[in-house]
């Protein structure tokens, strides 16, 4: 479901589509699902979360979620990036979990993409100090600090 100015207004408590320094592309083409997980997370956390880029075409990645509005980068004021993955990994919506501790305002990539295969685990991953993606291992998780 595509978020509505009547789906804006149930989580209008922490999110609006226009008028703030949230980013959100074009907040209509947002998925309510990805939206209403970030409502939670933020009730969960009792922090302000901030978007960086929700809808997004990138033509370069045809199959990124920012395409299809399942997907927003952010940070949470005040909370380690790996604190914010640990919150996030509890709410069902965020299938896919991107830690990124190298950028200007550490956060993450969250998104509510669909399952290719019945019962394929969610995708966790990292992002290194070359901007390149890595597994989520404890290798990484230790460099998090």
């Amino acid at each position: 479901m595509i978020m509505t100015s009547t789906l804006w207004d149930e989580v209008s408590r922490f999110f609006k589509p226009y008028g703030t320094n949230d980013h959100w592309g074009d907040p209509m083409k947002m998925k309510y699902e990805i939206v209403y997980g970030l409502f939670h997370l933020r009730k969960f956390i009792g922090r302000p979360i901030h978007v960086h880029c929700g809808f997004e075409k990138r033509t370069d990645k045809p199959k990124s979620t920012h395409n299809f509005g399942m997907a927003v980068d952010c940070h949470a004021d005040g909370i380690h990036p790996g604190d914010l993955f640990i919150a996030a990994s509890r709410f069902i919506h965020f299938r896919g979990i991107g830690v990124y501790p190298y950028w200007n305002n550490p956060g993450v990539h969250l998104d509510c993409r669909e399952y290719a295969k019945r019962m394929q685990p969610e995708a966790r991953w990292g992002r290194d100090k070359k901007g390149e993606y890595v597994k989520l291992d404890w290798d990484f998780l230790k460099e998090l600090k």
